[in-house]
């Protein structure tokens, strides 16, 4: 059985989310949150639900809601204006839950209304600013201007949170092997 918190496994080369490829169109749900715009890769979206109340579980992040049942599934909800440290969004009762499949793990995330499905070229992305050791996880990879709007895109492969014991995800990143041979490990222990 899969361990939808646990992270994910490494990306293999040339699947990296941060990288783009030139002339790429990208398709993203954007959705509301605290009164700002963000957005998502679509292709991580399994489906949208009206908001249903999760039963809670003890000893879990401030940002865990709990789990509600899909179609036979446990499946955590994460409440994602925690998660990303800002005020509460809409009533319970008007959010919506964006339920993700990424790497394998599939949990939910709370939002107050999904805005629209946006098809950009790759290089309308820009890089969001760093802002040092001392912000700590940011979960935005980049920013789109859509009009009047400054539409953070988040990184979803971020949001849950990671496994006790599991090493920080920019610690798994520096450690990533990269080449044939690193593509052939994972092979094999995907396979063995």
């Amino acid at each position: 059985m899969i361990d939808p918190l646990s992270p994910p496994a490494p990306a293999a080369i040339g699947e990296s989310p941060q990288t783009p490829l030139a002339g790429e169109q990208l398709e993203l749900l954007s959705f509301t949150l605290a009164g700002q715009d963000y957005a998502m890769d679509i292709m991580l979206v399994r489906e949208i639900r009206n908001w249903s109340e999760p039963t809670p579980l003890p000893r879990t992040p401030d940002f865990v809601r709990g789990v509600i049942t899909l179609r036979g599934t446990v499946l955590p909800i994460l409440d994602l204006a925690k998660r990303l440290g800002l005020p509460g969004g809409e009533s319970e009762e008007r959010a919506v839950i964006i339920v993700l499949n990424v790497a394998g793990r599939s949990f939910g995330v709370t939002v107050d209304a999904v805005s629209d499905i946006l098809t950009v070229p790759a290089s309308a992305l820009q890089d969001a600013p760093n802002m040092g050791e001392d912000a700590g996880e940011s979960f935005v990879r980049g920013l789109l201007l859509d009009d009047e709007r400054m539409i953070r895109i988040l990184a979803a492969e971020d949001l849950a949170p990671r496994a006790h014991g599991a090493p920080p995800r920019d610690e798994m990143q520096a450690t990533r092997e990269t080449g044939p041979a690193a593509v052939e490990k994972e092979l094999g222990q995907a396979l063995g």
